[in-house]
């Protein structure tokens, strides 16, 4: 099979077919798509380059501190102080090494988050139609296109209905492109190959069957793929604020350890050594490490996301769910199960009949439409049932199946000829075929929409003209089917003799058939998370192409709305100016008979009311509200791929639980960098003052520079990243929503910090005095290197929460956390209680009593931060 060269748009569909070696109707088979995946390689374009281990840990030695350090620690050497050379410069090589062991687990996060983003698409195999990822596509492929797909590959048309594709990302060409399936000259230009679909294209109107030809590098996206090369980094506002938090502390920290530099020398301290700790200090205070943490922490939460099915495709978005105010969540499938079941059918003159173990008796008519006016298909093999399509179809499937009708022969026996697909303005289908020698156009849709349009009905083998008091029981029929909470959809046909195609002006002077009344219960867990959101503070916002009364009947099953609430449709929207809308909308929780373009009103509403919206959609036309949204939420199951790929967060199982499940995660994430970041900016700045003030009335040192690094490699790191991933507080979902302008760092942070900084280090500082006092300035420095570091392991606990005590936290519930905290103080002892690590950290052995001083200073700051909590407790209350 050889492929180069070959002009695919001037040859035939068959003599592509033929030179691909496939079958239109079976495809090809497994194995040979195996064979033909690893001779052509994944359909994938090639990503930017990554950087190696290697150039990971060169990058960790490149900020300027750390050289300096390094620097240092090398002239120290040389100047016989080699111990001290080792030390550093082997704490600066691990530093590096839990560095790369981040960006490495980070990057992973993130290839694994962009491997739940890849687009699946129909596929036929074996002779049966499949889903598979788009990147498993080879030439000879068989695949389908419906409205609303990236197309995946290059592909050769063969079969085309209606179908209209948008090139303007490969043309620049603005209007959607209308295909056909006829060969076209060689030297043709892309924009007038009519006959090929390119990979990154989007169909926006038909649908159609094709052949792939080329995929990967050799597609036409691939020939530009040095364009795309560079790959994008994700990088969320709250990563920028901390990365510019991290600088400006930096700068305040340099200035700080500047002043200790100085004020050492004039206390006379040696030169090298205060320019040491200044170093040292600095390096160990600056939270240069903080946006890499919180993309790590990040990248975990989208993990655990996934787990609950939500898969987020823009890091940012995990910030913007925790200040949802309000969910515009559509109806079917979201807030129902999305598993239709025909409960009643309609026809003039018939008794309606309940659907429940006996068997239908709609006309054969109406079965026909049902069958033949739908996209949908079930697929048995093998005792597996695979569905494709719409539910709404697949319960019309379910329904002709059930009165013993033969699906398949129905479409072999009357092949569609041309149709008009369904649009959400028109909200209705029509297709063309032969029946009984006759061409008829069939036609299903909205009933409210369908019955405006039949001038007769069906009675046994008559039509009969269509008279008011006929529309009147039609109409009557529908709102009662809309009382029992049915979604209803009308059929219709119409004799139109010798055409070929068919166009919108046909579906009018139709001859009604039927209703038919489906169920799509509530979800059950819908009702609990509606009144999770609610607790949270968050409105949700029903929004359906449904009629009113269903949609007030489902909302009130689901405790949404109350029966004398206000609910209002598409078409009195309309007619509302947008001030209006904007005052009106404080007040509606349900909104029917919208159609999608009508979606960004909402949002644009909402938005204008300073709410932040997450808006729920699946379709194309939803794709300008899923933009406009500050939460873009598509629909996994019946999602389009446009649809998922300009929204922020995709529902694997279209459920809104998983949305409220979603917000809360974001929550929590925030909640866990919130806590992280403060305890990681008490610990620095605490360190500082324990340095600095000392010096400043002249005492010496309390901590040498390897003891400062140690601290900062042991017991700053290990304990925040373990609260980066802290389990949620037991009201997380009972907060309002936070303000999206309010920084990591708000008021009460702040206080946190600097009542918990001041503590440290006049736990550090008394520790030092006292051990200076009863062994000399080793035991001092000792005892304040063991007050510092079980300072800070200890208060990691306590800064699980703001507000609840450390006995009212289960400390099993993070176990990371304790076995954080247990490493690095089994590390600690280590340097103090063995002789030779200890000369290494410039420690001393402390008999019983030092001992028991340096434990009891380490819990002065964790029980002056337990007593502050209370004491803001009783305040408040």
């Amino acid at each position: 099979m050889d492929q180069k060269g070959v002009s695919w748009h001037a040859l035939s569909s068959q003599d592509v077919i033929q030179h691909l070696e496939t079958d239109v109707e079976r495809g090809i088979k497994t194995e040979e798509a195996k064979k033909r995946l690893i001779d052509k390689g994944r359909n994938v374009l090639p990503t930017g380059k990554r950087k190696t281990i290697l150039g990971m840990f060169i990058d960790q030695f490149k900020d300027f501190l750390i050289l300096i350090l390094v620097a240092a620690a090398v002239i120290s050497g040389l100047l016989g102080e080699t111990t001290d050379a080792i030390v550093i410069l082997a704490i600066l090589i691990i530093n590096a090494v839990l560095g790369v062991s981040q960006e490495r687990k980070a990057d992973k996060a993130l290839d694994a988050l962009k491997k739940m983003s890849v687009p699946e698409c129909e596929v036929i195999r074996d002779g049966s139609l499949q889903k598979i990822s788009s990147e498993e596509l080879v030439p000879g492929d068989i695949i389908l296109l419906h409205e609303g797909d990236y197309v995946p590959a290059d592909l050769r048309l063969i079969e085309v209905y209606n179908l209209r594709i948008d090139e303007a990302s490969l043309t620049g060409e603005s209007m959607p492109v209308e295909k056909v399936t006829e060969p076209v000259a060689e030297d043709l230009p892309i924009t007038e190959r009519v006959n090929m679909a390119y990979s990154g294209t989007i169909v926006t109107y038909g649908r159609a069957k094709g052949v792939i030809t080329e995929t990967g590098l050799n597609r036409e996206i691939g020939k530009i793929a040095q364009l795309l090369e560079k790959e994008e980094q994700m990088v969320t506002p709250l990563q920028k604020r901390l990365a510019g938090l991290g600088k400006l502390l930096g700068y305040l920290t340099l200035i700080v350890c500047g002043v200790v530099f100085v004020v050492g020398i004039i206390r006379g301290e040696e030169i090298f050594d205060m320019f040491m700790t200044s170093v040292s200090l600095a390096v160990a205070a600056i939270p240069e490490g903080l946006p890499a943490i919180v993309t790590i922490v990040l990248a975990l939460g989208v993990t655990r996301m996934s787990q609950h099915n939500a898969i987020i495709r823009r890091l940012p978005a995990v910030e913007t769910l925790g200040s949802a105010t309000v969910i515009c969540t559509d109806k079917t499938g979201t807030l129902t199960q999305n598993q239709m079941t025909v409960q009643e059918v309609f026809q003039m003159k018939i008794e309606e009949k309940e659907v429940q173990e006996q068997p239908f008796l709609p006309s054969e008519t109406l079965i026909q439409i049902g069958v033949l006016c739908n996209d949908s298909s079930i697929i048995k093999n093998n005792g597996k049932v695979q569905r494709f399509g719409d539910p709404t179809e697949l319960a019309l499937i379910e329904l002709a199946e059930k009165n013993g009708y033969s699906v398949e022969k129905i479409r072999e026996d009357f092949p569609r000829l041309d149709e008009v697909p369904f649009d959400s303005k028109r909200k209705m289908m029509s297709t063309l075929h032969e029946i009984n020698g006759t061409r008829r156009i069939l036609v299903k849709g909205a009933p409210d929409v369908l019955i405006n349009r039949c001038s007769s009905y069906q009675k046994g083998d008559q039509k009969i003209p269509l008279g008011e008091k006929e529309r009147q029981l039609i109409l009557k029929t529908i709102e009662e089917m809309a009382r029992k909470a049915l979604r209803v959809l009308a059929f219709a046909e119409k004799e139109i003799p010798d055409k070929k195609k068919i166009s919108q002006d046909d579906e009018f002077d139709l001859n009604f058939c039927g209703l038919v009344g489906m169920i799509d219960p509530p979800r059950p867990e819908a009702k609990q998370a509606l009144k999770e959101a609610s607790s949270a503070g968050i409105e949700t916002i029903m929004i359906t192409g449904d009629n009113l009364l269903t949609a007030k009947t489902i909302a009130q099953d689901l405790g949404l709305v109350q029966s004398g609430d206000e609910a209002i449709t598409g078409q009195e929207m309309e007619k509302l100016s947008q001030d209006t809308l904007i005052e009106k909308i404080k007040h509606l929780r349900v909104f029917a008979r919208v159609w999608p373009e009508q979606k960004l009103n909402i949002v644009e509403a909402l938005q204008k009311n300073h709410e932040v919206v997450a808006m729920t959609g699946d379709g194309v036309n939803d794709a300008p509200a899923l933009k406009k949204a500050d939460i873009g939420v598509a629909m996994g199951i019946t999602g389009t791929d446009v649809a998922k790929e300009v929204a922020d967060v995709v529902l694997m199982d279209d459920n809104f639980a998983t949305i409220v499940k979603a917000i809360e995660e974001g929550r929590v994430i925030f909640d866990n960098i919130r806590k992280f970041v403060t305890y990681l900016l008490a610990c620095n700045i605490g360190e500082i003052i324990a340095i600095f003030i000392p010096i400043l009335i002249g005492l010496h040192r309390p901590l040498v520079p390897v003891q400062i690094l140690l601290i900062n490699l042991v017991t700053d790191g290990l304990p925040a990243m373990a609260l980066g991933v802290d389990s949620p507080e037991p009201d997380i979902m009972m907060r309002k929503p936070r303000n999206p302008k309010e920084g990591i760092l708000n008021p009460q942070s702040m206080k946190i910090i600097i009542f918990n900084s001041i503590f440290i280090a006049l736990s550090v500082i008394i520790a030092f005095i006292t051990g200076t006092a009863m062994g000399g300035i080793e035991t001092g420095r000792t005892m304040a290197f063991v007050t510092l570091a079980f300072s800070e392991l200890l208060r990691a606990y306590s800064f699980r929460s703001e507000k609840r005590n450390f006995w009212q936290i289960n400390l099993r519930s993070n176990l990371y956390l304790i076995e954080a905290a247990l490493l690095s103080a089994v590390i600690v002892l280590i340097t103090v209680v063995i002789p030779s690590a200890a000369r290494v950290f410039s420690n001393v052995p402390l008999n019983g009593s030092e001992w028991i001083y340096t434990i009891v200073f380490s819990f002065i700051s964790f029980f002056a931060y337990e007593i502050w909590k209370l004491w803001n407790k009783n305040r408040f209350q």
